[in-house]
């Protein structure tokens, strides 16, 4: 992106960021979906940092009583997980694995990812709301807020990513993310806002002038992929029980499987040929992986 680098050294204070927290940002997120909000709400994280990071204990949460906490997964770096919204039982949601199965089916041609993770429970209002992301120990990584500024069915991306200085997006007192106007209620600075490089077909177009003649850039008009888009967001779909990553489900994932045969152990400790999501390698897996096969 074209983004001037001054913009990115601002300093404010509260807002920036310069100790060794887990290096998680809130990349991408999709409270106003066009028809059912179920499995259409969702939001990105991405790991920057240089280490992969557990997910085990963490949550999500609102300035509220929203409080969700994260299954056992891990987030790679340079990785992404969509964590996807099956809304409030007995009100119209769904459970966690067709949550995932619609956003899977909507986004990515309906073949499985592991870096998608439906989550019952999840909502994100379609007016003003806000997202707390913290790590096990309660240290909030990554948080912002929004009005009602949005059209349906747009999804809003972080793009000032090149360092990742800005951690903080307001309060429910005073949003940060404003999609019609400046962040953080600083002249200039478009942290979710200037979506000039978006790839997918909800991607919002900036429509600050002042970006415009800056730059001049069409942000109506662009085909550079985001880091933030599901459509390209650094993680491919892979077949159900390709376990070396050769996009065939064949005999070495069978070998595969059968070595890692038993409890998986840890939490989040590597455990691909747990396909069912159990913490158990068994006959379930195996039944899963034939049906993959090929």
């Amino acid at each position: 992106m074209k983004t001037q680098q001054w913009l990115l050294t601002i300093v404010f204070a509260g807002m920036l960021v310069t100790d060794a927290r887990a290096q998680v940002a809130i990349t991408e997120f999709l409270n106003n979906p066009d028809g059912a909000d179920q499995g259409r709400e969702w939001l990105e994280l991405y790991n920057f940092g240089p280490v992969d990071l557990c997910l085990a204990g963490w949550t999500v949460a609102d300035e509220g009583i929203d409080l969700f906490t994260l299954p056992e997964a891990t987030i790679v770096t340079g990785g992404y997980v969509v964590l996807v919204s099956g809304g409030v039982p007995g009100f119209g949601g769904v459970d966690a694995a067709t949550a995932k199965a619609i956003f899977e089916t909507e986004w990515l041609g309906g073949r499985e990812s592991p870096a998608v993770i439906g989550m019952q429970g999840l909502v994100l209002a379609n007016a003003a709301d806000e997202i707390v992301l913290r790590d096990s120990g309660g240290a909030v990584i990554w948080s912002l807020a929004w009005s009602d500024d949005e059209t349906s069915p747009f999804a809003t991306f972080l793009t000032e990513t090149t360092l990742y200085a800005v951690r903080v997006f307001g309060s429910s007192e005073e949003p940060g993310v404003v999609r019609n106007g400046d962040d953080n209620g600083v002249p200039g600075f478009a942290g979710y806002e200037q979506n000039d490089v978006a790839a997918d077909s909800f991607a919002r177009a900036s429509t600050i002038e002042l970006l415009v003649a800056l730059f001049g850039e069409d942000f109506a008009n662009v085909l550079v992929p985001s880091v933030a888009s599901p459509l390209a967001g650094g993680y491919q779909p892979v077949p159900v029980g390709d376990l070396d990553g050769d996009t065939v489900v064949g005999i070495q994932d069978f070998l595969l499987l059968l070595a890692a045969w038993g409890t998986c152990g840890t939490p989040c400790a590597a455990c691909p040929a747990d396909l069912d999501g159990d913490d158990i390698v068994g006959s379930n897996d195996f039944l899963a992986l034939l049906a993959g096969w090929g």
